[in-house]
């Protein structure tokens, strides 16, 4: 898949297709011990070309995410905290969500711009709230978020328990209810 991608690239088919934005896509399909360096060749390549805001940053919140899988939640605090800067340079207000995310993943407080109750739920635990009060069945919140359908009984009671809610109904109206207010509406009825 990789050679794929790099002869693509060769051909100049995509102007944005980069050397960085290549090593980064073998870093996200490399051995885990060949990954480290790869990520950090990739960050060099996008600060020797001058490239985009928005791929740099990508890069980081990669590498960010994969560091802290690894458990080396001080680098990627670094990562993932110049990724959020970056994000927010280029208006990405989506990735800027994710780098938020994952950096409270890594139990950075500062991070948390977010203080609404869903703010109190980790990632994964959003994430499984999202599809769940959108109507997803466990066994569909599962295989989207390639879990077991056990874990996400896990999550689910755990995201009740936090947020003192007892049904996906009252999850539904709690998350309709903070995106509303997050959009500027009252959130009330």
């Amino acid at each position: 898949m990789v050679d794929l991608y790099a002869g693509w690239a060769a051909l100049g088919a995509d102007a944005q297709a980069t050397a960085a934005q290549l090593t980064r896509f073998r870093a996200l399909t490399a051995r885990d011990e060949d990954c480290d360096a790869l990520y950090q060749q990739a960050l060099a390549e996008h600060e020797a070309a001058g490239e985009s805001q928005f791929e740099h940053a990508r890069t980081l919140l990669a590498y960010g995410m994969w560091l802290r899988r690894r458990r080396r939640l001080l680098e990627a605090r670094l990562q993932l905290r110049a990724a959020l800067v970056g994000f927010e340079r280029c208006g990405a207000l989506l990735w800027e969500k994710r780098a938020r995310s994952e950096l409270r993943a890594t139990g950075d407080s500062a991070a948390s711009d977010d203080v609404s109750v869903l703010g109190r739920l980790t990632a994964q635990q959003q994430r499984v709230a999202g599809l769940v009060s959108s109507g997803a069945t466990n066994r569909e919140v599962a295989t989207r978020l390639s879990l077991s359908p056990r874990t996400v009984d896990h999550h689910l009671r755990n995201i009740f328990s936090q947020l003192g809610v007892r049904s996906r109904v009252e999850l539904a109206l709690l998350m309709n209810g903070e995106q509303t207010e997050r959009s500027g509406g009252s959130g009330k009825a």
